[in-house]
C-alpha cells in the first residue's frame, strides 16, 4: 500500500510523488532547477528516494558534508 510522503519525508520515492517534473532548490545558495521524473525513474527506478536525489542534485556542495553536519538547503518544494 502506497502512502503521501508526510513534509519534508526525504524517504519518499518517485513511485509516491507522480509530479512529472520535479522542483529542486536550495534555499542556502539560491539556485534552483528541475528534474523530468520519468528520466529519473528510467535512469534510477522508481524506487529511488528522495534522500538519494537530494544527495545527487548536491553534489559538490561543500555544504553538504561539512564539520558541522549537512547545512545543504537543497531541498524539495513538493515534499512540503
Amino acid at each position: 500500500m502506497s502512502r503521501d510522503p508526510s513534509p519534508r519525508d526525504l524517504t519518499a520515492t518517485l513511485r509516491q510523488v507522480r509530479d512529472p517534473v520535479i522542483a529542486v532548490e536550495c534555499r542556502t545558495c539560491g539556485r534552483r532547477g528541475t528534474l523530468d521524473r520519468a528520466a529519473l525513474v528510467k535512469k534510477h527506478g522508481a524506487a529511488v528516494t528522495f534522500s538519494r536525489l537530494r544527495r545527487m542534485a548536491a553534489m559538490g556542495c561543500e555544504r553538504l558534508v561539512s564539520e558541522d553536519g549537512d547545512r545543504c538547503g537543497t531541498r524539495f518544494p513538493c515534499l512540503d
